[in-house]
């Protein structure tokens, strides 16, 4: 754990901010995905791209799979966000991947709205992923290393 003085000046990076945003933002959109059962959507959603793509695989999960899977991202995102923000170098190279992930993960939220005539589970906090992702791929790139 960081000291209390350090941590002020390493969670006021602007890297380490834009992480911690969206570790919250993804717990958000988790928590909005199971309660509005995106797992049984998704088999549905995938076929439906299969359809259009047939080397895209069609995919169905359980609702304990998809909860496992997403309380693992957020652990994640919550774990290494004191290390994002103190610039450890393996850190910073998870920031990039979540940042891509999470852009492209709200982008998929608005087509699926889109596609599908209508609201799909997560639209709504997809705008705030997106936003997320580019701030911190922004940030990132701006950013000299930390440590």
């Amino acid at each position: 754990m960081l000291p209390v003085s350090e941590s002020r000046s390493t969670f006021a990076h602007p890297v380490g901010r834009w992480f911690w945003f969206l570790g919250l933002v993804q717990a958000a959109h988790s928590i909005g995905e199971m309660r509005m059962g995106l797992y049984d959507f998704f088999g549905m959603a995938t076929g439906r791209i299969h359809a259009w793509i047939p080397i895209f695989p069609q995919m169905r999960m359980t609702a304990v799979a998809f909860a496992v899977l997403n309380m693992g991202l957020i652990a994640l995102l919550f774990g290494a966000a004191p290390f994002v923000a103190t610039g450890k170098s393996w850190a910073r190279l998870v920031a990039w991947v979540v940042g891509v992930g999470e852009v492209f993960n709200g982008l998929n939220h608005l087509a699926g709205a889109i596609v599908f005539g209508g609201y799909v589970s997560g639209a709504l906090t997809a705008p705030l992923l997106l936003i997320g992702g580019i701030g911190l791929l922004g940030a990132l790139h701006r950013a000299r290393p930390l440590a």
